[in-house]
């Protein structure tokens, strides 16, 4: 009995990460368009500080800061590739996509930070790529951001 509970266990964590291999694909549409990041899917592992104050559960403010926009964009870019659990997916002035790689498991968030032109808050769109609950690791992502930015 106890072998089979344990071969069943086996092929539960392999049946997981199969899934999570096969639905770990970059999301379509990232990016900025039209001024505005991808929309947070329904799921509650996502955080944007473009969603509608009303929506809670993925809203988070918008990030002021201080030095210029270059100046913020490689200390932020600088800060997640030096954690060693993170690659630059696209970084042009204004805009990066980051990818950030959980310790257990290697799950990947997508880390997206926009610096409109001629405004002085940068906005961030932090959502994982599998599950349904992230923990709340990515709301956690946007606070440690902001944190970073305050003098």
């Amino acid at each position: 009995m106890v072998r089979w509970i344990f071969v069943v266990i086996i092929a539960m964590l392999v049946g997981f990460f199969i899934y999570v291999d096969l639905n770990s694909d970059m999301p379509e549409g990232l990016g900025v368009t039209d001024g505005l990041l991808l929309p947070c899917p329904d799921t509650p592992n996502c955080i944007s500080t473009q969603a509608s104050p009303e929506d809670v559960q993925h809203y988070a403010e918008p990030i002021l800061y201080k030095d210029t926009v270059k100046a913020v964009q490689l200390k932020l870019e600088k800060h997640f590739l030096e954690s060693g659990n993170a690659r630059l997916v696209d970084s042009r002035l204004g805009y990066s996509h980051i990818v950030v790689e959980s310790d257990l498991f290697d799950f990947q968030d997508d880390l997206e930070l926009y610096f409109p032109e001629a405004d002085s808050v940068m906005h961030v769109r932090s959502a994982s790529r599998v599950g349904y609950d992230d923990l709340n690791v990515n709301r956690e992502r946007v606070r440690q951001i902001r944190d970073l930015l305050v003098d």
